[in-house]
């Protein structure tokens, strides 16, 4: 099935068995990275820089967003549920034109950075994360959070803003990749 608002061939790249909604919409294919086994659900909206690994799944209705010079970074096995809001550029709205249609030097005070999750990173529905924050591996942001801080790995993480409330099993998540792996034959590592 195509897709309705861009042509898949204008992805910078894009591997195996990755299956991309008919309703995503992508401003600038041309800086989208897709690695293999990716799920990018219907209603979603991607306007920055991106780079997913394998395995990941974005969820309907999310938003990916800051512009060309922003970037945001996928780990292998991370998941976004549905309409979470990954912000990588952002304005503070206090002087300037809040617009992406004029340049650079008619906004306000603009911050384009980079989110990135690392490996087995989870974020929960309704959430958004901010400019400049790295989820380490394993960690997680629950439901309706604001993360504007990084994160330690294999923490859980929730509230407005975001706070540690808990751990995850780290030895668990691990064994159950290796089976997985040693189930499916696959030689990515």
């Amino acid at each position: 099935m195509d897709n309705l608002f861009f042509d898949k061939s204008k992805l910078r790249s894009c591997g195996k068995n990755v299956i991309i909604g008919k309703t995503v919409r992508i401003r600038y294919p041309e800086l989208v990275e897709i690695g293999d086994n990716v799920i990018i659900d219907d209603f979603t909206y991607i306007s920055t820089s991106l780079k997913i690994s394998d395995y990941v799944h974005i969820s309907c209705g999310c938003k990916l967003i800051g512009g060309r010079e922003s970037l945001v970074v996928f780990g292998n096995f991370s998941t976004l549920s549905p309409n979470v809001v990954l912000a990588a550029g952002t304005d503070d709205y206090r002087s300037g034109i809040a617009t992406p249609l004029v340049p650079m030097e008619y906004k306000a005070d603009c911050v384009q950075g980079v989110i990135d999750l690392g490996d087995h990173c989870i974020v929960g529905s309704n959430s958004v994360v901010l400019p400049n924050v790295r989820m380490d591996t394993g960690s997680v942001l629950g439901a309706l959070s604001l993360l504007k801080k990084s994160t330690e790995a294999w923490t859980i993480n929730a509230g407005v803003p975001s706070t540690r409330k808990s751990t995850r099993d780290k030895s668990e998540i691990l064994r159950l990749q290796g089976e997985f792996f040693e189930n499916c034959n696959t030689n990515m590592r």
